[in-house]
């Protein structure tokens, strides 16, 4: 579980500091030069996530709620992409090779009403009545809904103002192995067919 939750959680910080979002984001975002990999941001999780674990001497409440956000922020990370397709994009999404055809829209409804239950299930207490005291409390929603409502006000205070959202630092995927097309444009000698065709993959006459 914690290796999945560091790899998540390293991709997203790289994310996110490539798009300067972080304090620091210049430092989170840099690429080893001997990996190819954003090592900074990777030990950045693993410094975050080994505190965290210490949480596990303050007995079994605190880690609990610990392993509960991280469900949390996998489901709500998985479903958000599948909810927007489902419910608000519709026949404008572009299909690739892999998709589920017809069944698409009732597993994007499932998914998303899994996710809509499994929340407030896992910021329920193990406990109820007398029983349920403040030191048996499940704390999840406390600890994973303050830093969201910190992310929220900080969205509509500041960074909503400067974020014009994620930098596209992948064009060499898309321009092939030669790359003489950049953003659209011929910047080089290309070959006939070959750089119409890599054009319109360009301008997303491809399904993607």
């Amino acid at each position: 579980m914690g290796q999945g939750c560091m790899v998540a959680a390293s991709r997203v910080t790289f994310a996110y500091a490539r798009d300067g979002c972080f304090p620091g984001s210049k430092y989170w975002s840099r690429v080893n030069k001997h990996t190819q990999t954003p090592v900074n941001a990777v030990w950045f999780n693993t410094t975050i996530g080994c505190l965290l674990v210490l949480l596990i001497f303050a007995g079994q409440i605190a880690i609990g709620a610990i392993f509960s956000i991280g469900a949390i922020g996998a489901f709500v990370a998985f479903t958000i992409p599948i909810t927007i397709r489902t419910f608000f994009v519709g026949n404008r999404f572009r299909r690739g090779p892999w998709h589920l055809g017809r069944f698409s829209y009732p597993i994007g409804c499932a998914a998303t009403a899994f996710t809509a239950l499994m929340i407030p299930v896992l910021c329920l207490p193990s406990l109820t009545g007398s029983d349920l005291t403040p030191d048996l409390m499940n704390w999840t929603c406390v600890v994973y809904g303050g830093p969201m409502l910190g992310a929220l006000i900080w969205w509509f205070v500041s960074a909503r103002k400067w974020f014009k959202g994620p930098k596209v630092n992948v064009e060499h995927t898309m321009i092939g192995a030669e790359g003489n097309v950049v953003e659209g444009k011929d910047t080089g000698s290309t070959s006939g067919d070959s750089g119409s065709a890599m054009d319109r993959k360009l301008k997303g006459e491809y399904a993607v």
